[in-house]
Order: C-alpha cells, then structure tokens, then sequence
C-alpha cells in the first residue's frame, strides 16, 4: 500500500518541457532571493487556530487529522503515527506588493516528534511559469529516526484517508534544510486542473524521503475548517488573477 502510494510520478511527458521550464524559475527565485520572503510566515508556530478568518461553528471543527505512514520493514502497511492539523488563512504585507493571500497548514505528528508548516499562495508574477507556490518547512529531533526529510517530490490530492491520490502539476525544489518549495504549474489546462483539485478533493497526500533513503507519506485532512479555507483563498485568488 504505502509502495504504490509513494509512486509519485510528477508531471506527464507531454509537460516535461513546462516542468523544466518551471524548475529553472524556482532556482532562480532561490538565487535572487525570493524564497526567504516566501519562507517569511513559514514556521512550526506561525498562524494558529485562534487567527482564523472564516466563521466555525464548534472548537472541536479547528482542528483536522494529520497521519504519516513511514515505511517499516516489519509491514508492508508502514509505521502508522497519528496527529493534527490547523488552518489558517492569512494576509501577508510584502512592500510594493499587493497584499498575499496564504492559506497556513501547521501539522503536528506529537509521538515522534515531527512538526510541518505549509504555506500556499498565489503568484504574484503573471508572466511566471508557477501559478501558486507551496512551501513546507519541517521540524524534527536531532536522534529521528531514518533523519531529517531530504527530499518532497509533490503534493498529491485525494478524497479520503485511503483514497490513492493525484498528482498535482508542478516541480518541487529543496530550498533550506528541512524546506521546499513547490511550484504549481501556470499552463492553463494544467492551472485549471490543480485548482481544481485543491478546491474538490479533501486530502493532501505528500511523499517524503529521509536522509537513510527511508520514504513516507504525510497524508493531512483538510476538514470542515480547511475546506472554508480553500473555498475562500480560491475565490480571491481567481478575481486576482
């Protein structure tokens, strides 16, 4: 189960020259030093549950599941840990800018000690070959086991816990320790197709690799709160475009 979920295979043949199109602008975003900027309100403690900008009606609706399955030689099931999400949505002032709209994930895996701060916003940049950006910042113990997360190859999407997800379009990039950047592509068909799944599907699926080669997947529930969030971000994101 967790082999076949961790076959992520990123963009089809067809978008290769996109892809790579995409990959060369995420270098050269790290380069001119675009990323910090992104990475500004990325943080295991940024946003929070008590920050929120859309209206629940229960505590209890805050907060969403969160579960990583970590390869195990013992099982071909993996190493189960359970754990939490909170979303946000945010506005981020950037000098000379127009205000960004940030929907924040803070995802917390408590046994093992694993915290993820994801960010997603739109481009600001209308030439770009990215249309939105993902950045994920994770934060470990020093003695984890298999080591720091090495490498996120995508993000996928999926209807439900066990559901096998889709790919989004889009070139991921390791930009700091524990940091990644990842560009949705801005081909309109591919553009059309991300935003739509981000907006329908109610799972994140991410890939993870360890520094002992040892993979996982962090799957995160966007719930009754994320999927207000979504909405709303996707809304404001379009009659920006």
């Amino acid at each position: 189960m967790i082999a076949n979920s961790l076959g992520f295979g990123g963009a089809t043949r067809s978008h290769s020259r996109n892809m790579a199109r995409l990959a060369r602008q995420l270098l050269f975003l790290i380069f001119i030093g675009a990323a910090p900027a992104l990475l500004a309100t990325t943080s295991a403690e940024a946003g929070g549950c008590d920050n929120q900008t859309v209206s629940t009606s229960d505590k209890a609706e805050q907060l969403s599941s969160a579960v990583l399955i970590n390869e195990h030689h013992a099982t071909p099931y993996g190493e189960r840990h359970a754990g939490s999400v909170c979303w946000s949505l945010e506005r981020v002032k950037t000098a000379g800018q127009r205000d960004r709209l940030v929907v924040h994930a803070d995802v917390d895996i408590p046994d093992i000690g694993m915290k993820m701060a994801m960010d997603i916003s739109q481009n600001a940049e209308g030439s770009s070959a990215a249309s939105h950006f993902v950045v994920m910042t994770f934060e470990q113990p020093k003695d984890a086991a298999g080591g720091e997360v090495v490498s996120v190859p995508g993000l996928m999407l999926k209807n439900s816990e066990r559901a096998k997800g889709t790919p989004l379009a889009a070139q991921a990039t390791k930009i700091a320790k524990g940091s990644f950047l990842v560009g949705l592509s801005n081909r309109e068909s591919d553009r059309s197709r991300n935003l739509q799944l981000l907006k329908e599907r109610s799972w994140f699926d991410i890939p993870l690799f360890y520094a002992s080669q040892r993979r996982g997947i962090l799957a995160i529930d966007k719930g009754y709160r994320g999927g207000q969030i979504f909405h709303e971000a996707i809304v404001e994101w379009e009659r920006l475009r």
